[in-house]
């Protein structure tokens, strides 16, 4: 029989690869500037993950970090995009011919 897997965390390939030693970006500056975009719920939680982000550095947490800004990063692009959308599509129709 096989021993059982462990349930502790291991680290990343990112930790693993040497880059442990910059700082992981939190991107709040682009969670608060998709906060003003149409899509409330997407965009109120990247700046929830962006200051967890942020929270976990401030905790030695590295690798949590970069994990959590990337998510962050992510949700902040979906509700820019979608956000410009909508706004695009709610232009097209108000003023158009």
């Amino acid at each position: 029989a096989s021993p059982r897997p462990s349930l502790s965390r291991h680290p990343s390939t990112a930790t693993a690869n040497g880059q442990d030693g910059e700082k992981p970006r939190d991107y709040l500056v682009i969670a608060i500037l998709s906060c003003f975009c149409p899509i409330w719920p997407i965009n109120i939680v990247a700046f929830v993950y962006s200051v967890m982000s942020r929270n976990s550095l401030q905790q030695g947490d590295t690798d949590g970090a970069r994990r959590l800004g990337r998510v962050a990063k992510l949700l902040s692009i979906v509700a820019i995009v979608g956000g410009l959308l909508i706004i695009a599509a709610s232009c097209i129709i108000n003023f158009g011919s």
